[in-house]
């Protein structure tokens, strides 16, 4: 399953994030994974979770990030949570888009029966329609 957390810049995005991996650590049998581009809420995180500062792994785009996410779940088959804080700041691509970016992401998602929850920033009312096909949490 892929959740996205979508709100404008300060709207208690990451603190919602953060609370569900915390809540995802408690209830889940497999690892539970936290990536941001920065460290701010790195001790917020349950330990039980991997965090991940992405600035540490020099990846400009997002097909480098795909990458990145594959190999990760290649790494620990017992990943069943991958929070993403922050794409847009990953992203040199606009959110409009993204679309493939996302059609690969749900195949690795069905493939290996991780639910990943992206937080991202958008200030419009209406999001990409492709979007649409995904639980959306507005805020």
């Amino acid at each position: 399953m892929i959740k996205l957390v979508v709100g404008k810049k300060g709207s208690g995005k990451t603190k919602r994030m953060v609370e569900m991996a915390n809540e995802a650590v408690k209830k889940t049998k497999g690892h539970v994974v936290f990536i941001d581009y920065d460290t701010s809420r790195m001790f917020q995180i349950d330990y039980r979770a991997r965090f991940m500062h992405l600035n540490e792994y020099n990846i400009a785009n997002e097909n480098e990030f795909l990458g990145f996410l594959c190999g990760v779940v290649a790494s620990n088959y017992d990943i069943d949570h991958i929070f993403i804080d922050g794409l847009m700041q990953i992203s040199e691509t606009e959110l409009e888009n993204m679309d493939q970016f996302f059609d690969r992401l749900d195949k690795l998602e069905k493939k290996f029966n991780i639910t990943f929850v992206i937080g991202i920033s958008w200030e419009d009312e209406i999001t990409p329609e492709y979007l649409g096909r995904y639980r959306i949490d507005k805020l």
